[in-house]
């Protein structure tokens, strides 16, 4: 086996995977524009952005103020 096969592979492999990549992003923007966020990722991220802004440091909260540390699980 020589190294242009093998070189050969590996970009078809890494195609492979960014083709999957691109479609599942393609499809979570999707998902994102019918949920509310009108520019899809692009909107989220600015979302998110601000409400970290806001919240700043949560470990420069006083302890009664912390988020917990375990969730709910309905199906326990």
């Amino acid at each position: 086996m020589d190294n242009k096969d093998e070189m050969r592979r590996r970009i078809a492999s890494l195609e492979s995977r960014l083709d999957q990549a691109e479609t599942e992003l393609t499809y979570l923007n999707g998902l994102l524009m019918d949920s509310g966020f009108p520019e899809g990722i692009k909107t989220l991220k600015a979302t998110i952005e601000e409400l970290l802004s806001d919240i700043g440091d949560p470990f420069q909260l006083p302890p009664e103020d912390l988020p917990p540390t375990q969730t709910f699980d309905p199906f326990r």
